[in-house]
Formats: C-alpha cells, structure tokens, sequence
C-alpha cells in the first residue's frame, strides 16, 4: 500500500476501510483482513436468520446470539 501523509491511501478500498475503523476508535492494523484458519475445528462463522437465530458456518447448526457467540468465540461446551 502506498505510504501517504496520513499512513494509508484514503482512495482505495483498503484505506477506506482503514479510516472507518479510525473513526470508530478501532485499531486499523486489526479490524482489516484477518484469515480465517478453515482447518481449525469448531464454526468460524454465521447467518442471521432474521429472528434472532443464526445458522452456524460450517457446521449449519441453528444456533441463538449467546450461543453464536460462545462458537465464534471458542470457548465453554458449545465448540465442535
């Protein structure tokens, strides 16, 4: 990435993203691109269902928010 006045090219898509986390207070350098480790057991992501249930990814369990988040978290009983 192009090294600018403010650290990072406000233009592309990447730098947009950037100065979005900026404006939230969130660390840039974390909020982008993270790699998800598909080779980890366990759900890595969800679908919202639109009722408060979210169908877990890759497992396709039917799952509500609290349990959603124990998964995506990985821990207590709930992770594959």
């Amino acid at each position: 990435m192009k090294k600018c006045k403010y650290g990072f090219d406000h233009a592309t898509g990447d730098g947009q993203k950037r100065l979005m986390a900026l404006s939230m207070g969130l660390d840039p350098e974390t909020y982008i691109g993270k790699r998800i480790d598909t080779k980890k057991a366990g759900d890595y992501g969800s679908d919202p269902l639109g009722n408060g249930m979210f169908r877990m990814v890759p497992s396709g369990d039917v799952a509500e928010f609290a349990e959603r988040n124990q998964r995506m978290r990985g821990d207590g009983k709930c992770t594959r």
